[in-house]
């Protein structure tokens, strides 16, 4: 199954406010250290959701639980995998959504697909992905999509 946690459907500073933002702005969202009302865009669609952050992490487990538990996923594909291992000092293997899922009795058991890339600093991100994750062949899937009529 196919999960997409970046990008959240806010959009940056100057769309309406949908959900996250009214509830815990910071709390939610990466923001920029030099102004903390502009979000960092490590998606590509105005913002970035912050896993590093209780509220997000619990959020992700807790979707990824009621997946897998009440409709039987066996796995999941993670749009922008990347910006889900994104703090202030970059992108880390050992991010805390990455850790927290290995340490998971229930998902570490699953099939973990990352497509490796966001729009952050060095957001190509083929090969450093923790142990148990594939990757998303991006280039490969391209070179298929134009064989497709």
């Amino acid at each position: 199954m196919a999960v997409v946690y970046n990008p959240p459907a806010e959009g940056n500073h100057r769309v309406p406010m949908l959900s996250f933002r009214g509830v815990d702005n910071e709390a939610y969202y990466r923001l920029k250290s030099t102004n903390l009302g502009r979000y960092r865009n490590d998606a590509g669609t105005g913002n970035t959701l912050n896993a590093t952050r209780p509220a997000v992490l619990r959020l992700i487990l807790d979707s990824l639980h009621v997946f897998a538990d009440e409709y039987g996923a066996d796995g999941y594909r993670f749009d922008l995998a990347t910006s889900l291992g994104r703090s202030d000092r970059g992108f880390s293997p050992q991010a805390p959504l990455f850790a927290a899922i290995a340490a998971d009795p229930r998902l570490r058991q699953l099939k973990l697909i990352a497509e490796p890339w966001d729009l952050g600093t060095r957001g190509y991100r083929l090969g450093p992905l923790p142990a148990g994750w594939s990757e998303w062949n991006g280039p490969s899937r391209d070179s298929n999509r134009r064989l497709v009529p």
